[in-house]
């Protein structure tokens, strides 16, 4: 067997990869010790032009394997990250969902979502379907002996189950399992369901899916598929119609019934929905729920009270409380029900997960300016806009006035994230301890200098967290996230660590981020504040001369 550091060598920038949460942003994940669930790459496909399907096959054939191997290990009870859990730890990563990632980049990714084993390899499609499959496993941090399969392309669904099978034994965690498996698809519907999954963009999709539910009506995978396209494009009485046609004791019925309340929320159908979700809570306690129920109880304008928003909000905080979108959901009803301090309770703890969150720091800038507190609301209010938060860029003072729409709503009802993540920050008697920030920061720094990014960002998190308004952790973590290639994230670690506190390192910093990103004008008004600051700085010099100013 090959070991894991034969197969990698010295990683690269873009392969040392940052934490990020799913759809939680500034979350970083768990670190250490690995989970027990499985990442299944898509596979990289190749197809003789004479193959039945013709050279398009190779389009679908990829990601066909990684679902099918997916549903094969969760028939035999060996836990795998879904396609929708995969897709927003890639996209949160900002990182292609492709087959053609180093090996350096998924078992990096694999650590960040942790992963306990990676599953990837090649198909290739001429006479007979031939299939390559290899296992990495990470605790043991050494690749396991590969699985080789081949069959005739219409018997697809066999040979992916025998592949899962091989892989299962090799995870050592088989087990029987009474979740219901959806029966295999025709092969026709099966292909033009994964056409309509990889297509560019939402109309190809619905065609392909409208085409495969069409051939197979009550297949719920294909019913979700088409609830996801029509909700993205605000058709939600069809998105409505398909998920409320996922039968009942089909595996996925649970998050069926949460997308049928998500699509009675956006038709205002609110009294349809609390029922909808209440029930859905009573068959299994889920924070996503509790949210969702007071996304209903806000929309529809419950008082304050027994049943109100923020009950259920603070139900959900209690039932995850590092998921910071919860956390502004909280402080968000508490302000517009005017209960400023509980609010900005709520809000700061929601920014010390997420510094970078321009609508909290904007609704906390409007209670403070309602609290006559006018210099802190202004300093609020500043990196609000800093953050692109503000939806009036020409105000230059707070208001009073709470935004409208701002709560964020989960996308099923049982992601506490779905990947293992968690803030990993010292325990709550810690929290405003400035020596215990300070041993982190002095950790991270010392990481960050010895090329050990992960371990680097997960102590200046702990230190953001500690003391949220010191401007070094976060200038160090945009750092970090620059070098990584996440361009974005660190462009607002820099603007929140110049809101901490101007320094010539901050300004030169997010000039040299804004340059990079392709700004060069806004590049360029920062490389002029920093010779403001340090009119003889030979760094500024140097980055007016790189921008061309």
């Amino acid at each position: 067997m090959m070991s894991v550091s034969a197969l990698v060598p010295r990683l690269t920038v873009q392969a040392l990869l940052l934490a990020a949460s799913v759809a939680w942003p500034s979350i970083v994940f768990a670190q250490g010790t690995p989970g027990s669930r499985v990442l299944v790459m898509p596979f990289a496909a190749d197809v003789d032009p004479k193959a039945p399907g013709g050279s398009g096959a190779a389009l679908w054939l990829g990601e066909a394997a990684s679902i099918l191997i997916t549903e094969g290990l969760s028939t035999v009870g060996v836990g795998a990250l879904s396609r929708e859990e995969r897709l927003a730890a890639f996209d949160e990563l900002n990182l292609p969902m492709t087959p053609a990632l180093t090996h350096a980049t998924m078992i990096r990714v694999a650590e960040l979502i942790g992963a306990s084993e990676i599953v990837f390899g090649e198909v290739h499609l001429g006479t007979n379907l031939q299939v390559h499959t290899r296992i990495i496993r990470l605790a043991a941090g050494r690749e396991t002996p590969a699985v080789n399969e081949d069959g005739p392309m219409t018997d697809i669904f066999e040979l992916f189950a025998r592949v899962a099978g091989r892989v299962a034994a090799q995870t050592g965690r088989s087990r029987p399992t009474a979740t219901a498996q959806a029966r295999p698809l025709p092969l026709d519907a099966f292909e033009s369901y994964m056409k309509g999954l990889v297509a560019a963009t939402p109309a190809v999709q619905q065609r392909f899916l409208e085409s495969a539910a069409r051939q197979a009506p009550t297949d719920p995978r294909i019913l979700m598929a088409l609830w996801n396209v029509y909700s993205a494009q605000a058709l939600h009485e069809k998105a409505l119609g398909a998920a409320s046609a996922v039968a009942g004791e089909t595996a996925l019925v649970r998050r069926a019934r949460f997308a049928v309340a998500l699509s009675m929320i956006e038709l205002k159908r609110y009294d349809g929905a609390f029922q909808a979700l209440t029930t859905l809570y009573a068959g299994g306690h889920a924070a996503a729920i509790s949210n969702a129920i007071g996304i209903v109880q806000l929309r529809r304008g419950t008082p304050p009270g027994a049943g109100a928003p923020a009950t259920f909000f603070k139900r959900a905080v209690d039932e995850q409380p590092e998921n910071a979108d919860y956390l502004f959901n909280l402080g968000y009803a508490q302000a517009l029900a005017q209960n400023g301090t509980d609010a900005l309770t709520s809000l700061r703890e929601a920014v010390r997960f997420d510094a970078a969150d321009g609508d909290a720091h904007l609704v906390m800038s409007a209670v403070l300016a309602g609290a006559g507190r006018a210099a802190e609301a202004q300093r609020e209010f500043d990196l609000a806009k800093l953050l692109g938060a503000e939806p009036d860029p020409a105000a230059r003072a707070p208001g009073t006035r709470i935004p409208s729409s701002l709560e964020r709503v989960p996308s099923s009802p049982d992601v506490n994230p779905p990947l293992p993540l968690r803030t990993m920050v010292a325990n709550p008697g810690q929290r405003d301890q400035q020596q215990t920030a300070s041993f982190h920061l002095a950790q991270g720094r010392a990481l960050l200098a010895a090329d050990r990014d992960r371990e680097a960002t997960n102590e200046l998190r702990r230190a953001i967290y500690l003391a949220p308004y010191e401007d070094e952790p976060h200038l160090l973590l945009g750092q970090l996230y620059q070098r990584s290639g996440r361009l974005t994230e660190a462009i607002d670690e820099f603007k929140v660590a110049l809101w901490c506190r101007e320094t010539l390192a901050g300004r030169l910093a997010l000039g040299a981020a804004l340059f990079e990103s392709g700004n060069r004008n806004a590049a360029r008004q920062e490389a002029s504040r920093a010779l403001i600051l340090a009119p003889g700085s030979a760094e500024a010099q140097a980055l007016m001369r790189r921008i061309g100013g």
